[in-house]
């Protein structure tokens, strides 16, 4: 059985550029001079990727697994798996290993080793509608899984996090030049003896889609293109805007529900009052001091203004006020 999945997933691969070198530095933007200029072996790579799709049958079952117990938090709108693509991983690591090599001359990624340098194999994204909720999705992974390094917040300057309820101590806060948003966790995953890692990625669906539209239009090889960085960081802005407005319009149905509440307390306690003069007055046990203290009780609680908290409401146009000050800055 496991011969039979191994050889669904060589067909499935089977056109990749892994064994044309030229084609592939083409297609991928490898800089031929670095690779040569590190000593880099072609046919190391070749047998990572060989590697690799053996394993691909083993890495959807745990993608598949962890994305099952995500979906169990009610907080989550929508949970994503993907499994990395051959040819983007090897292309992954031939730039990593020329940047560390800049830096250690030793560094190396091998067949031994690439499972544990490499931390995104498995990807999963967790979605969600509002910002809040973000905190209770970090502990559905903490419960469930160790983290294989510290967690990060991926932010923009100026963004409001305060809805969001974080423990700073239990992340890092890094600001995304391109206004990149996102709680980012590295976690291990033992359904046998194999540990295996994971990326999960958790943020909103309009950081989602922002996210989605910046990597297939901009990344990875148009990242200093000066238009395209302009348009998308308007696109940001509106995206880190569609949230707030979000929490604003969430704010202001939970004030609403609870004037709700309030009014329809009070409406049972006029009309309590209402038939207990009722009552009183039809067996004639309702005295004139008696019947002017209820009146005075109903009229307190007919012109009594309901005591609702509207610092909500304020904050909510404060807001919409960074919405638009986002959107339409001066300098655009």
């Amino acid at each position: 059985m496991v011969g039979y999945g191994y050889g669904i997933v060589r067909r499935r691969y089977r056109m990749g550029l892994i064994e044309n070198q030229k084609y592939f530095f083409e297609k991928y933007k490898i800089d031929e001079q670095d690779f040569e200029k590190y000593c880099l072996d072609w046919s190391k790579y070749i047998e990572i990727y060989n590697e690799y799709i053996s394993e691909i049958p083993n890495l959807e079952t745990v993608a598949t697994f962890i994305s099952e117990i995500l979906r169990k938090n009610p907080e989550i709108h929508t949970v994503k798996s993907r499994i990395k693509y051959p040819d983007h991983l090897i292309e992954k690591i031939i730039r990593k290993t020329i940047k560390g090599k800049k830096a250690d001359s030793s560094y190396e990624i091998n067949v031994s080793n690439y499972k544990s340098e490499i931390t995104d194999l498995i990807g999963i994204r967790a979605l969600h509608l509002y910002k809040y909720q973000a905190a209770d999705i970090d502990k559905t992974i903490r419960q469930n899984w160790n983290l294989h390094e510290k967690a990060t917040i991926y932010h923009r300057l100026g963004d409001m996090t305060s809805e969001q309820h974080i423990e700073e101590e239990k992340f890092q806060f890094l600001v995304h030049d391109a206004g990149y948003r996102s709680w980012h966790y590295v976690i291990k995953s033992q359904m046998t003896k194999v540990n295996y890692l994971a990326e999960i990625q958790v943020r909103t669906i309009f950081e989602e889609g922002w996210s989605e539209i910046d990597h297939q239009l901009r990344y990875p090889y148009d990242l200093d293109n000066e238009i395209l960085n302009e348009q998308l960081l308007i696109l940001n802005r509106l995206s880190g805007g569609a949230d707030e407005l979000v929490n604003s319009i969430l704010h202001t149905k939970m004030t609403i529900y609870q004037q709700n509440e309030e009014k329809e307390f009070r409406d049972e306690k006029i009309q309590e009052l209402l038939n207990e003069i009722s009552s009183l007055s039809e067996d004639g046990k309702l005295t004139n001091e008696d019947k002017k203290s209820l009146e005075e009780k109903i009229k307190q609680l007919e012109v009594k203004k309901i005591k609702v908290n509207y610092s909500n409401l304020f904050n909510n146009r404060s807001v919409e006020y960074h919405f638009k000050r986002r959107i339409f800055p001066s300098d655009f």
